[in-house]
């Protein structure tokens, strides 16, 4: 935005005319923005054009950045038809030496590591009716994902075209993935948590560790202390008419009340009976459980993990 740089260097001169040093805050400047272009679809948001966090970069595009600090949503629909468009008051700032990047609100901001042109942050932002009258928005500035995708490729689905593409992709599997071992409150060994061991193993379905969960496996987790247990829990009824059902797949998260070796495990049964362990969520949707670097997001509580394995009736 040229008009930033603009009232910045003419701030700056005014400023140090008077007190001979450079001032660490600049003027506001309000932004109106017609509502067709408040849409995740505008061009520049899809290209994520912007720099920083909370202050960022003269050339980042406004609405990215009021997606950004949440004080709209980044959604593919226009603003209802009764809105008129959007006035965003930003405080024009110095130059940062950089510029951090994050993820918030579902939109991932960029890094930057120097100081060009200047900075602004948002103060203030407001829609603005047609029939009269204005709405004050308020940022979300917390919401910051920590949860990652559950999808990890795989190598067998790889396209090939080239023969320097089949040399190179020849080439990238000769080096093999690091596995940690440790060993579990049972002092068996078991594989080290990784957000790779868990997520579903590329587009087929049957891959899926929902899938395998339903097959009859039971994934077993350890944090330093507790053993817990997540298996398939059957089907419940969603939608039910005079012609037809809809089921859905629902699992079981429990704690073990006592870590068992697997051989004892697999003499009492898999999944475990009632009676060994403590039933913490019994109908959850598999939407409820979310893998995350360092443990799963249950129904939204959060288990920091230490070890995994998958165990099976065979």
């Amino acid at each position: 935005m040229q008009e930033l740089i603009k009232l910045w260097k003419e701030h700056e001169a005014s400023h140090g005319e008077k007190n001979g040093e450079t001032s660490v805050t600049g003027p506001t400047l309000e932004i109106r923005i017609p509502s067709e272009h408040v849409t995740a679809t505008n061009r520049q948001v899809r290209g994520g054009q912007l720099w920083g966090t909370d202050i960022y970069t003269d050339d980042s595009d406004l609405v990215a950045v009021l997606m950004h600090t949440g004080y709209c949503r980044p959604t593919a629909s226009p603003p209802p038809s009764a809105i008129q468009e959007l006035r965003a008051t930003v405080r024009i700032l110095p130059p940062q030496d950089c510029y951090i990047s994050t993820l918030r609100n579902n939109v991932r901001s960029r890094a930057w590591g120097a100081a060009i042109g200047c900075s602004y942050r948002v103060e203030r932002c407001c829609i603005v009716k047609k029939a009269g009258g204005s709405i004050d928005l308020e940022p979300c500035l917390t919401h910051t994902s920590t949860v990652e995708p559950t999808l990890a490729p795989v190598v067998v689905e790889r396209t090939m075209t080239t023969r320097a593409a089949a040399s190179n992709a020849l080439r990238q599997q000769r080096f093999v993935r690091e596995v940690t071992i440790q060993y579990n409150l049972c002092n068996e060994p078991w594989i080290k948590y990784s957000i790779s061991i868990v997520a579903d193993k590329g587009l087929k379905k049957t891959l899926y560790t929902s899938a395998r969960l339903k097959k009859g496996e039971v994934l077993y987790l350890e944090t330093h202390s507790c053993r817990y247990e997540l298996c398939f829990n059957g089907e419940k009824i969603i939608k039910a008419s005079q012609l037809s059902q809809v089921h859905e797949d629902v699992f079981r998260w429990s704690r073990c009340k006592k870590p068992l070796p697997q051989k004892v495990t697999r003499s009492l049964g898999i999944p475990l009976p009632l009676e060994h362990v403590e039933v913490l969520e019994e109908n959850l949707d598999w939407e409820d459980v979310q893998w995350s670097q360092t443990g799963v997001w249950i129904a939204g509580k959060e288990y920091s993990l230490a070890r995994v394995h998958f165990l099976s009736v065979n």
